[in-house]
């Protein structure tokens, strides 16, 4: 009896993960190089429904942005300063911990912009390469 009703619940979550909207998929966009093309496109929006793995056969290869005029390691306690107030600086660090990474896409020896939901991210690596918030 136990495996009958998982077995319900399960085929039901199957169900209904399979018909979310569209707008609950992350969509990422980038450029296509003039290289890239085989028809002219300017710009290619994955993923392109449906994804199967099968059929996506292009070689992606992305990495975190790196900026080297970015020395602190801790950049929101350097813009409130030790015992500052805890809920601000409590909040900032929360805000950069849901935002999203600064990709780009390696095509070669070129970089191209890679835009994940339609926002550049916030997050990107210091000079030592530790993962930091930018916007500070």
């Amino acid at each position: 009896m136990n495996m009958r009703v998982l077995s319900v619940l399960g085929a039901a979550a199957l169900v209904a993960g399979s018909s979310l909207p569209a707008a609950a998929q992350l969509k990422a966009t980038t450029q296509v190089l003039p290289r890239e093309s085989f028809v002219g496109t300017t710009s290619l929006t994955l993923p392109t429904p449906p994804v199967l793995p099968a059929l996506f056969t292009l070689p992606i290869t992305t990495v975190v942005v790196k900026d080297d005029s970015i020395t602190s390691d801790t950049l929101i306690t350097d813009k409130y300063g030790v015992g500052s107030d805890i809920k601000t600086w409590g909040a900032d660090v929360t805000k950069c911990l849901y935002s999203p990474a600064r990709i780009v896409r390696v095509a070669g020896k070129d970089v191209v912009p890679f835009v994940i939901n339609g926002a550049d991210g916030v997050i990107k690596l210091n000079a030592n390469g530790r993962a930091v918030c930018s916007i500070y």
